[in-house]
């Protein structure tokens, strides 16, 4: 048995907008309503819609342009699974086959614009904490280092193991794993150390720093005592 959870409304909202996606209404390339405009439509309110953005576009179906809105990135194909539900350890094994190559892809390659967009998004996470002791997700960061590996295969194949990551069960189950005070602060820290990893092109650092980064988090939100490998006590959502 499962936890029994009542699905928010950003989460329905970006379902339907994936729906549209599915069903060719939505084209890649199609720039959608302003936020008013779809708030309006679901008759939701406009952090609703901000939040449902916001999780397509960790998901690769959407993507934020500055004068242009948000435009649909995805196509019927990309998004064929959406909604499918995953378990949460078969969605950590798929990340831990895949996130740990991309790290040491990312360090043997080095490319300085994607170092530079990478020490970005981390530095942003570190001053989010900072200010707040808090912050809302890491995946900007898994998503640079996948950007940095740069393999286009292994890069999709880790947006359709995020996607999964949508579904009411992992998203109580992450919750739940966030609750112990401190939780964040050692992730904050893992994810600066796979950074300088990557930064002095150390390939087997920043694989194993990923690797425990991901298995620390699955013990804790899992519930798993021992297993493939140390845990740490202040690990968040990865």
């Amino acid at each position: 048995m499962t936890p029994v959870v009542t699905r928010r409304a950003a989460a329905q909202v970006a379902d339907q907008l994936v729906l549209a996606v599915r069903e060719q209404r939505l084209a890649a390339g199609d720039r959608l309503p302003p936020e008013r405009e779809l708030a309006e439509r679901f008759a939701v309110s406009r952090p609703t819609i901000r939040e449902a953005l916001a999780a397509l576009e960790l998901a690769g179906i959407v993507r934020s342009h500055k004068g242009r809105g948000t435009v649909v990135a995805a196509t019927a194909s990309h998004v064929s699974t959406w909604g499918v539900e995953v378990l949460p350890p078969q969605i950590f094994e798929a990340r831990l086959a895949i996130e740990p190559a991309l790290a040491a892809f990312a360090a043997e390659k080095r490319h300085p614009a994607d170092i530079d967009q990478l020490r970005q998004v981390v530095s942003e996470l570190e001053s989010e904490f900072a200010l707040t002791n808090t912050y809302g997700d890491d995946l900007p960061v898994h998503r640079a280092i996948a950007r940095a590996a740069r393999n286009p295969i292994l890069e999709r194949a880790l947006a359709d193991a995020l996607v999964r990551m949508h579904s009411p069960l992992w998203t109580d189950l992450s919750r739940r794993a966030l609750l112990a005070p401190g939780a964040r602060k050692g992730h904050v820290a893992e994810n600066r150390r796979v950074f300088e990893a990557i930064e002095h092109g150390d390939a087997a650092g920043a694989a194993e720093v990923w690797r425990q980064h991901l298995i620390g988090f699955r013990d804790e939100m899992l519930g798993r005592s021992a297993g493939a490998g140390p845990a740490t006590p202040e690990r968040p959502s990865a």
